[in-house]
Formats: structure tokens, C-alpha cells, sequence
């Protein structure tokens, strides 16, 4: 669990793991950037440890809580999010069945999230909440996702700098391996969220595409520059899509979209200043 904010709501986001992992031989590994002292954490009947990160973005301590980590499968959350019930029982489910390496699953809105809340759902999860295959991800959030723990070790050497999911699933799938979805495997996101935040958040995961962009998938960086205008349009068209065919009432979505809108004009300056500084050590986001 990566302390993403939220740490007065770690006790409850960790009371939600233990009724989840009932039964199964589990720890949590709690990663807070060095320095950080957490909240309580409560009494939990889990094991947990807390770990240090070098930094306080998510991938940083999602890497560091992989290298902490003891046991053959790893699940990774945020303290943004609360697991059902049956959550551990559903992941591992797909592990014993299939030759899968990783698995991720739907991402709900807990219920009674405030505007912005809703807002930052659309931006960030629309892809992750089809309750169908057919809506699946080709590639699960990191934020509700588990995997075999030797086969990131193997994908991700570096984990000290960081757990880049999407980065990690290229590679896994060119050794031949799985990465599945699996809509029965719910977290629900339930954010201590402001503006401010939301939008450093979006700026920098849009700075770390942009670089990508020039750097991984060969753009021209001045084409990358020029088609940053078009991108909150587009964005907002594939979200709206998303969202109608999740079953989304219209009218929730559209009350919405000013804050949406503006998220995404911040993910696509970050995507422009990510592709002019492209050629420079990158900058990655939580």
C-alpha cells in the first residue's frame, strides 16, 4: 500500500485489507516516503510492516514495497482506495486457475464522493470500470493489481526507481506471459482529493507520457508538441464513451465535465513540456 495522501484514512483502508485477506497468509507492506512518520494504523489482525521509500510518488513505493515484499504474489493498492470483501479471495482465484502473471480488476467510485472525487475517476479510471470482459483494459491500473512477484523481479530490475505498470506488462508479455482482467476483482476509490493536488498529479503523468512519446515510441518531439491542443478534446470524447457504455447516467457524467476537462488540459501541458524536455533524465509521476 503506497501512502498516495489520505495517511488519517490508512486504518480504515487497512481494517478493508484484513476482512479481504480472511483466511490467507498475508502481509501488508505500508510504504511512506522516508522521513514521513504515518498515522496510527490501528490493530489490524494483519501483519503490517512499514517500509521507506525514497520518494513519495506511487510507483517509487509500489517499487520499494515489491523489493520488501516476502510472499510469491504481490497486490498493490494506495491509501486512496478501499478492497471489498472478497477482493484477495477473487485475485487469487485467477492465479490458481490460469498461467496468469498479472491481473487487475474494476475500479469502482465509493459511494458519496465529492465532486472533484468523481471527476478524478472519469480522468483517471474510466478505462477500469466495465463490470464486463467486454469492456476489459489491455492494460489493468496498478492501483488494483496483483502479480507473481519473481516475474516483476525479472521484467523490472530498477524497482528502486520506480513500478511503471504499463511498462512492466510490455515486457511480461514479450517473455510470453499473461496480463489479465478480471471485473470481479473490485477496489473502490474513495479519495481525499484537492485540486491542487489533481493537477500536479495529472501534469506529471502527462510529463512522463510525453517523454515516452519521443523517447520510447520514436515521435518527432515537434509533432508531439503540436498535437498537445487536440488532446483534452480527445481525451473527453474517449471518456464519455467509456463512461456510457459502463452504464453511467449521462447527466452525472456531464455535471462533471468542467473539472474533467480541466484535469486533462493539465495531463496535456504535462505532455508538452514532457516532450520539449525529452532527451533529459526524466522526471516520473506518481
Amino acid at each position: 500500500m503506497a501512502s498516495d495522501g489520505a495517511m488519517d484514512r490508512i486504518p480504515d483502508r487497512l481494517a478493508a485489507l484484513a476482512r479481504a485477506c480472511r483466511g490467507i497468509a498475508a502481509e501488508v507492506v505500508l510504504v511512506v516516503p522516508s522521513g514521513v512518520e504515518p498515522t496510527a494504523v490501528g490493530d489490524p489482525p494483519l501483519k503490517v510492516r512499514t517500509v521507506g521509500a525514497s520518494s513519495g510518488l506511487v510507483p517509487v513505493q509500489w517499487g520499494h514495497g515489491i523489493l520488501a515484499a516476502s510472499g510469491p504474489i504481490v497486490a498493490l493498492t494506495t491509501s486512496q482506495f478501499r478492497v471489498t470483501d472478497d477482493w484477495a479471495y477473487a485475485l487469487l482465484r485467477v492465479f490458481e486457475t490460469t498461467e496468469t502473471v498479472a491481473v487487475g480488476g474494476r475500479i469502482a467510485l465509493a459511494p458519496g464522493t465529492g465532486y472533484l472525487g468523481r471527476a478524478a475517476h472519469l480522468v483517471r479510471y474510466s478505462e477500469h470500470m466495465s463490470e464486463t470482459l467486454d469492456g476489459a483494459p489491455r492494460d489493468p491500473a496498478g492501483e488494483n493489481a496483483a502479480y507473481r512477484r519473481g516475474a516483476v523481479l525479472s521484467a523490472c530490475p530498477d524497482l528502486r526507481e520506480g513500478f511503471w505498470e504499463v511498462d512492466v506488462h510490455r515486457v511480461i508479455r514479450s517473455d510470453g506471459g499473461i496480463v489479465s482482467f478480471d471485473p470481479a476483482v473490485v477496489a473502490e476509490f474513495a479519495p481525499v482529493v484537492s485540486l491542487r493536488g489533481m493537477l500536479r498529479n495529472r501534469f506529471l503523468h502527462g510529463g512522463h507520457f510525453g517523454t515516452h512519446r519521443v523517447e520510447v515510441l520514436g515521435w518527432n518531439r515537434w509533432l508531439a508538441l503540436a498535437v498537445t491542443p487536440l488532446v483534452p478534446f480527445l481525451l473527453l470524447m474517449r471518456i464519455l464513451r467509456r463512461a456510457a457504455r459502463a452504464g453511467h447516467r449521462p447527466w452525472s457524467v456531464l455535471a462533471v465535465v468542467p473539472a474533467v476537462l480541466t484535469l486533462l488540459v493539465a495531463w496535456a501541458a504535462g505532455e508538452a513540456h514532457g516532450a520539449f524536455r525529452s532527451g533529459s533524465p526524466v522526471r516520473h509521476a506518481d
